[in-house]
C-alpha cells in the first residue's frame, strides 16, 4: 500500500489487525508478506500511522524491516540515465542535472519524466550517431510537474529558516522578481543571516526556483502559492512593509544622486495591497 501518511485511522487499524492475525504458532504459522510506503517527513508523533508502527516495531511475532529511499544525487542521476541510454556518464552530466532539478531527485518522478521525453522523441535514438540524442532546448524549457510541486510543497516545513525566509521574500514579489532587485535586498535588515545569494542558489540547484534573462521565478505557482500562503497575515503585512520601506528608501536616495538613471525598480511586482496594519 502506497501514501500511508494519507489513510485514515480505521483502515490503519484494520491493516494492523490482519498483519497480527495472520501470524500463528507452529503448524499454524502464516507467511505473509506486506509492504507499505509512507513519507516519513509527514509522520511524526501524534500521527495516526505513527502509533501504529511503534505497536508493530514491539510486536514479537512480526518481524519489521525499514528501508528509507533517500532522494537521488545528481551523481545517481546521471548514473542511472547513463545506465538506461548506454552512455558514458560525461555525455550525460547536463542532461541528469536538469533531471535532477525538475524532479528534485525524486526517482519516480525522474522515470516519468524521462519516460514522457522518450514518448514525444524530445529523447530519441540517432540514426547516424548510431546513439540516443536529445533536443537541448526542448529540456531546458521543461515545467516542473504539479507532482513534483506537490512533493516539493511536502517538504517544506523541514527546511532551514534561513531558506524559508528567502521563499518567503520571493513569494511576495510574485512568481517573478527581478535580480536586481534581489541583489539591493542582499545587504538589507529584511535579508536572512547569511544574505539571499546561498540561498538563491541552493533552491536553484533543488528545482525550486530558475533564473532567466535577470528573473528569478518559481517553477511552479503552487510553490510560490504555498509559501506565501503558509505564513501568517501579519506576518506578510509586516514583511511587505519591511520590504517596502527598504526599497523606498533605496530609490529616493538614487533620485537624489547623480546616478539617476543607473537604478529601476518594478515597484509593480509586488502585492502592495497588504500594509502593515489593517487600519493603514
Amino acid at each position: 500500500l502506497d501514501d500511508l501518511q494519507w489513510a485514515e485511522s480505521l483502515i490503519l487499524e484494520l491493516v494492523l489487525g490482519e498483519l497480527l492475525g495472520c501470524v500463528g504458532d507452529g503448524e499454524n504459522a502464516h507467511r505473509f508478506l506486506f509492504v507499505g510506503l509512507y513519507r516519513d517527513n509527514e509522520v511524526c508523533d501524534g500521527h495516526p500511522l505513527y502509533a501504529q508502527l511503534v505497536r508493530l516495531r514491539n510486536s514479537a511475532s512480526v518481524n519489521v524491516t525499514e528501508i528509507c529511499l533517500p532522494a537521488f544525487s545528481k551523481g545517481d542521476m546521471s548514473d542511472m540515465i547513463a545506465a538506461e541510454l548506454r552512455l558514458p556518464t560525461r555525455i550525460v552530466a547536463e542532461l541528469g542535472d536538469v533531471v535532477h532539478r525538475k524532479t528534485s531527485g525524486h526517482i519516480l518522478f525522474a522515470v516519468e519524466l524521462l519516460n514522457s521525453m522518450l514518448r514525444d522523441s524530445t529523447i530519441h535514438f540517432g540514426l547516424n550517431s548510431r546513439r540516443y540524442c536529445w533536443r537541448w532546448e526542448t529540456i531546458c524549457s521543461l515545467k516542473t510537474d504539479d507532482n513534483v510541486a506537490s512533493f516539493i510543497i511536502s517538504n517544506l516545513s523541514t527546511w532551514p529558516p534561513e531558506t524559508l525566509h528567502t521563499l518567503r521574500i520571493l513569494a511576495c514579489f510574485g512568481f517573478h522578481t527581478d535580480q536586481g532587485v534581489l541583489e539591493l535586498l542582499d545587504a538589507s535588515c529584511v535579508a536572512p543571516s547569511g544574505g539571499l545569494k546561498s540561498c538563491i542558489q541552493n533552491l536553484v540547484n533543488i528545482g525550486v526556483i530558475e533564473i532567466v534573462g535577470g528573473l528569478v521565478s518559481f517553477t511552479h505557482d503552487l510553490i510560490q502559492q504555498n509559501v506565501y500562503e503558509e505564513f501568517e497575515l501579519h506576518q506578510r503585512q509586516n514583511l511587505h512593509y519591511d520590504i517596502g520601506v527598504f526599497l523606498g528608501a533605496k530609490v529616493f536616495a538614487n533620485l537624489t544622486s547623480t546616478e539617476t538613471e543607473s537604478l529601476e525598480i518594478r515597484f509593480d511586482q509586488m502585492y502592495i495591497s497588504e500594509s502593515k496594519s489593517a487600519g493603514e
